[in-house]
């Protein structure tokens, strides 16, 4: 999809693979390893807003945006080399949390925010995907 930002380390078929993860394994196992610090997150325009997840293990961390009836887009990654202007990805590795950052919401902001991450494969390689995805809904107001 054009609106879709490919980093230059992966390939298309790679991203595809990631954002059907975002879509396919949300909520899947009864371990938590990727949640959010809060479901629903509202903001009034030109407000700095920080979206968190905690994670307990991965690789790649990532935040994706979806509008309704729209497929999930990727915003930010770690190690990515195209920006998306206005958002940032902090990653507190002592903390295990990543945040996505705005730094001036607008209405259009509006949306279901996932963080995702690319795991590591250990121990049973039939089954590496837990939960991949956790997910906030931010509205903003104005």
């Amino acid at each position: 999809p054009p609106n879709l930002l490919i980093p230059v380390k992966l390939n298309k078929d790679k991203m595809l693979l990631n954002v059907i993860c975002v879509l396919c394994f949300t909520g899947l196992s009864s371990e938590q390893i990727l949640s959010p610090y809060t479901d629903v997150e509202v903001a009034s325009e030109r407000d700095r807003i920080t979206l968190s997840c905690n994670y307990s293990s991965g690789v790649t961390l990532q935040w994706y945006r979806q509008y309704p009836n729209s497929a999930p887009q990727l915003l930010v990654m770690e190690h990515m080399t195209a920006k998306t202007p206005g958002f940032l990805l902090n990653h507190d590795k002592k903390a295990k949390r990543v945040d996505l950052e705005i730094s001036s919401a607008q209405v259009t902001d509006s949306a279901l925010y996932y963080c995702a991450i690319e795991p590591t494969v250990t121990g049973n390689p039939e089954t590496p995907y837990n939960n991949l995805t956790a997910h906030v809904k931010l509205l903003c107001i104005f």
